[in-house]
């Protein structure tokens, strides 16, 4: 059989997209008009010496490209990887059936070094603060509630995240990220005065007396922040196509703060009475989780996920104090506990990376729990019950994200 028959077969068997890389995998590229619709890369790369096809481009093989040692073993952990040269690497193409050849960065999930400023926008869950409520007595089992109520409640508020990436190799590098939010409120409620009505205070001890004839006026003043510094190795674990997966495990250190001040005149001779917690957490421990990507080579956009879960231990401590303006100290409650605090995050977006991997922009919706939290509301309602076993509660921080990341 002569030689032009001989070439003839073979790109007619590799036409029917038997590609033996680890693995049967049907490959798309562009193709040249006289090689009968086979893909010449494929072609090109059975032959040390092919024919050169005019008007058609040639892209080196394998056996041309220099690949670093790291990447080898990326490409041994994650599957077979198609790369073609500085050009770019043939993955993640999700229009390739449409005879396009994308030019991905090289490789466009590989980790590179980096920094990164990120625009927190959250509201914190389970914060809101009922402080006072309007009744017709000042003996709240006398009197009726009359509707008005008043609440601290808590809206969002912006808060932010920075940190940065040294890669090790192009699977895996070490990340380190500190973030920052806090959110206040402040809120008064007024009692209806021509209609006999006034305020009982939810705040106050019950032991002591906490509302009169003169309670018409009543205001909180609460306010919540958190800190976290995280220490992570971060490492690709499955990669196949436009979609790469990546392990995380580290450290974690949180800070949490609550402070509440509440004023409220419950009779004119004692002037007013105020009340102020503090509430403050510090833990260490464990985190982890999975991040993966999906991404497109064409127009540089990709979907993302995220989910952490860290365990903390730390200590727990809170002071209630209520102090009235004549009167001096009343009411003064100590509590310490020092106990595990699990944290859940998760966070889903979209975002865009440049083509050559350099920038990546991405915005999204995230959310955390911090669970067997001591919270404003709970450590107050077990003061004045005078039951401070299990007390913890959840907080929750939700809402907006959007980061900018430069890599080198």
């Amino acid at each position: 059989m002569s030689t032009k028959w001989t070439h003839r077969f073979l790109r007619r068997l590799i036409a029917g997209g038997l590609v033996i890389c680890g693995g049967v995998a049907p490959v798309t590229f562009s193709r040249a008009a006289d090689t009968d619709g086979v893909p010449l890369e494929l072609v090109t790369g059975l032959y040390e010496e092919a024919e050169a096809v005019h008007g058609v481009e040639t892209i080196p093989t394998m056996d041309e490209v220099a690949a670093s040692d790291s990447l080898q073993l990326c490409a041994s952990e994650s599957g077979c990887l198609s790369m073609m040269g500085s050009g770019g690497i043939l993955e993640g193409a999700l229009l390739a059936n449409r005879g396009k050849t994308a030019k991905c960065p090289q490789p466009w999930w590989a980790h590179r070094s980096g920094v990164y400023g990120e625009y927190l926008f959250l509201t914190a869950g389970s914060s809101d603060l009922i402080y006072a409520v309007e009744g017709t007595d000042p003996d709240p089992a006398a009197g009726t509630p009359t509707g008005p109520i008043g609440i601290a409640q808590m809206e969002g508020s912006s808060g932010f995240r920075t940190g940065f990436a040294l890669a090790s190799s192009p699977c895996s590098s070490l990340n380190v990220g500190y973030s920052f939010w806090q959110g206040s409120t402040f809120d008064v409620i007024n009692a209806d005065d021509g209609a006999g009505y006034v305020l009982n205070s939810q705040l106050l001890h019950p032991s002591l007396d906490n509302t009169g004839v003169s309670s018409l006026q009543s205001n909180a003043d609460h306010e919540i922040s958190f800190q976290t510094v995280d220490v992570n190795y971060r490492h690709l674990w499955k990669q196949a196509g436009a979609l790469a997966v990546n392990w995380t495990a580290g450290l974690r250190y949180s800070n949490l703060e609550q402070t509440m001040r509440s004023q409220q005149t419950y009779q004119v001779a004692n002037g007013l009475t105020d009340v102020t917690t503090d509430i403050d957490f510090n833990g260490f421990g464990l985190t982890g989780g999975l991040d993966l990507k999906r991404y497109s080579c064409e127009t540089g956009l990709y979907i993302y996920g995220q989910g952490m879960a860290s365990l903390l231990a730390g200590d727990w401590k809170a002071d209630y104090r209520q102090a009235n303006q004549f009167d001096g100290g009343e009411a003064r409650n100590s509590y310490e506990d020092f106990h595990a605090t699990p944290i859940l995050e998760g966070e889903i977006g979209l975002g865009w990376q440049s083509p050559t991997g350099c920038v990546k922009l991405q915005s999204g919706y995230t959310m955390a729990g911090w669970y067997s939290a001591v919270t404003t509301r709970g450590y107050i309602d077990a003061v004045r019950n005078s039951d401070l076993i299990d007390i913890g509660e959840t907080i929750t921080f939700s809402g907006l994200t959007s980061r900018l990341t430069v890599q080198f």
